[in-house]
Formats: structure tokens, C-alpha cells, sequence
């Protein structure tokens, strides 16, 4: 399906997708991000220092305790593979979209070095109907400022999901979803490509590994624990070379 038709398929729908949203907010279990400290340390070895920054998939959202969270899974995974001690530090919240992270991201002290940058962002800017141009021009300037800031670092862009496979929204606002997560899906693989050092990582479910927690939205501490596995391992073949 070309980027064009989404578009049009997803604002065609609104009319009736919009109520479903609506509804949902208010009738959607919602949980905490988890809980423990935001920031720590794992492995041993030459040291790494891990940002991880975003939404409720940084904060942990589904997944109760820090421990069980995907950045600090990836900093665990990372410091095996890599053999580096991996000091992690998180940055997030649950319902944070690409204007609340540029926001967040200037509140960091500067101090702290920085190596590896994760990012997670998105979701809530598809639920928000941000617009593409909005989203575009908003992912150009934070992954510019990330880059002015710590001009070394390596940044992993974790891609939005297919939020078509989400078993929590009904039809046809759960296929709406789909469509306006891939269109921006898109986007942020072409802005990625165009910053050094800079890789867009995409998301996929698969039902017969991935699960979500009790909301029906977001992932399950062991699909955090697959996911991750998966991002370190990418991340250390391209340490490796």
C-alpha cells in the first residue's frame, strides 16, 4: 500500500475511528511505568554509558519493575555481549509524544556522558494525530540536537510498532492505527538514515513470541526480553566492525 492511499484510508476512517478513541481513553486499564531506580549499571569491562529516552516503552510501562523494562534489559544483554560494564540511565514517561521528548531532552543536565542513545517515540503522536509534517520536522531537530549534544554517540531508533496486530483497540480503529503508525514509521526511517551513526530498528510482533501485558497495548516483560536480546544484538555486530 503506498504512503499516499494510508493516508487517505486513515483520514476516511476518522469519522468513525475518532468515537473508538474517545471510548477507549476512558475505558482503557491504565498502568504505571516501573517501578525502581532510573538509573544503574550492569557487566563488567570498558564502560558504556546508555541514554535511553521516550515513551511509556522507555518508563517501562507493563513490565512492573525497572529490572524488567527494555532499556535496562538492552543495558543487561548489551554488557554480556559487548562485554562492557553498561551504565544505563532512563528517560521517559508513559503518554510522552516527539514535543514532550524535545521538551525532556532539553531538562537533561549535560554533565553525564553519553555513548549509545535509545529512543522510543512515536505511538502517542499516531493516538494524537500529530501531522507527518509536524512529526518529520520535530524528529529532524531532536535527533539534531541528540547529535549536537553528544556528537559521538550511537543512536538506536526502536521503529514504531505495527499497531495493527494490537489486540486492545476495536475495528477499524485498531487497522486506522496500522495505517498511521507505518506512514510515520516511514518517515522516521528516512530521517534516521540521513544522521550519522543513526539506526532505525524495526518493530515487528510475532504472535507466536511476542505478548502484551494486561492492557492490551503494550508489551509484556518478556517480549522486553526478546526485543532486547535483538537490539544488542545488533548493537554489538556494529561495535564489532
Amino acid at each position: 500500500m503506498t504512503a499516499l492511499l494510508r493516508g487517505l484510508l486513515f483520514w476516511a476512517l476518522l469519522p468513525l475511528t475518532a468515537p473508538q478513541g474517545l471510548w477507549l481513553r476512558r475505558r482503557a486499564t491504565r498502568l504505571p511505568g516501573a517501578e525502581g531506580a532510573r538509573e544503574g549499571a550492569v557487566g563488567t569491562g570498558p564502560e558504556l554509558h546508555l541514554l535511553a529516552i521516550g515513551d511509556s516503552i522507555i518508563d517501562g510501562v507493563g513490565t512492573a519493575c525497572r529490572e524488567a523494562s527494555l532499556p535496562v534489559q538492552f543495558a543487561a544483554a548489551l554488557a554480556a555481549g559487548s562485554h562492557r560494564r553498561v551504565h544505563w540511565r532512563v528517560a521517559g514517561a508513559s503518554g510522552y509524544d516527539i514535543s514532550d521528548v524535545l521538551e525532556h531532552l532539553g531538562q537533561l543536565r549535560h554533565a553525564a556522558p553519553v555513548d549509545l542513545v535509545l529512543l522510543s517515540v512515536g505511538v502517542n503522536d499516531v493516538t494524537g494525530l500529530s501531522s507527518a509534517r509536524h512529526w518529520r520536522n520535530s524528529l529532524h531537530t531532536l535527533l539534531d540536537e541528540i547529535r549536537e549534544r553528544w556528537p559521538d554517540s550511537g543512536i538506536l531508533f526502536a521503529g514504531l510498532p505495527p499497531m495493527a496486530s494490537f489486540p486492545l483497540p476495536p475495528q477499524p480503529l485498531r487497522f486506522a492505527l496500522g495505517l498511521r503508525a507505518a506512514t510515520l514509521d516511514r518517515i522516521a526511517r528516512e530521517v534516521v538514515s540521513g544522521v550519522p551513526r543513526a539506526t532505525h530498528v524495526p518493530t515487528a510482533i510475532n504472535p507466536r513470541q511476542h505478548e502484551f501485558c494486561e492492557d492490551g497495548f503494550h508489551p509484556s516483560a518478556n517480549s522486553c526480553t526478546l526485543w532486547a536480546r535483538e537490539l544488542a544484538a545488533l548493537q554489538t555486530r556494529s561495535m564489532s566492525t
